[in-house]
C-alpha cells in the first residue's frame, strides 16, 4: 500500500484531479451502500411478514451454523441455555428427546440433499451417485429445487396481485400520477 501523502510532490492541479477521482468513487460507493442498507431493511420486513417474529433470527442462525466456528458457538450457547433451563426446573436433555435427531441414513441423505436444493446450491452429491444414499441425496436435491422454484413462482404471483400504490401518501392517486417504473416492468 502506498504511503499516505506520497503524491505531495505532485502539482496542485494533478492532486485536484486525484482528489475528485477519489471523491467521486467515495460518493458512488456511499450511495450504493445506502441503497443496499435500505434494501436489506426492506427485506428484513418481508422476512418478518413471511416467517414471523423469529424468521430473521432463524436465517442468521442457519448461516452461522454453516461454519465450524458458528457450530461451536451454538453448541456452547445451547449448553449454557440447557444448564440455566435445568436450574429453572425445565426438563431438557431428558430421555424423551435423546433420540429425536436420529434418522436412517437414507432419510438423512434425502434431507441434506433437499436442503442443498432449497439453498439453490448446484448438485454436488457427497455420496457415490450410484449408491442408494447417492440417489436419495439427488432425489432430495431435486425435491428442494422444485419447492424453491414453486415458492419463487408463488411469491411472484402474490407480488403481481398486490395493490400498487401510485402517487404520494397524501390521498387517492390522481390519473396524472404515473408509475415511473411501469416501462421497466414491461421490458
Amino acid at each position: 500500500m502506498a504511503e499516505a501523502g506520497h503524491n505531495s510532490g505532485m502539482a496542485e492541479k494533478d492532486q485536484q484531479v486525484l482528489f475528485f477521482i477519489n471523491r467521486n468513487e467515495y460518493v458512488r460507493l456511499l450511495e450504493a451502500k445506502k441503497a443496499a442498507d435500505a434494501a436489506l431493511r426492506n427485506h428484513g420486513k418481508q422476512i418478518k411478514a413471511d416467517l414471523g417474529e423469529n424468521g430473521m433470527r432463524q436465517i442468521k442462525l442457519y448461516e452461522e451454523l454453516r461454519t465450524p466456528e458458528g457450530e461451536a458457538k451454538f453448541k456452547a450457547q445451547r449448553a449454557a441455555d440447557a444448564q440455566a433451563a435445568a436450574w429453572a426446573g425445565l426438563p431438557v436433555n431428558t430421555q424423551a428427546d435423546m433420540f429425536s435427531d436420529l434418522a436412517p441414513l437414507d432419510e438423512r441423505a434425502f434431507n441434506v440433499g433437499e436442503e442443498a436444493g432449497l439453498r439453490g446450491d448446484t448438485l454436488a452429491n457427497p455420496y457415490d451417485e450410484n449408491s442408494h444414499h447417492g440417489r436419495e441425496f439427488k432425489r432430495g436435491w431435486e425435491s428442494g429445487q422444485a419447492k424453491l422454484a414453486e415458492g419463487i413462482k408463488q411469491k411472484k404471483a402474490e407480488a403481481s396481485t398486490t395493490e400498487r400504490i401510485v402517487g404520494d401518501d397524501a390521498g387517492p392517486a390522481d390519473e396524472d400520477d404515473a408509475d415511473p417504473f411501469e416501462d421497466a416492468e414491461a421490458a
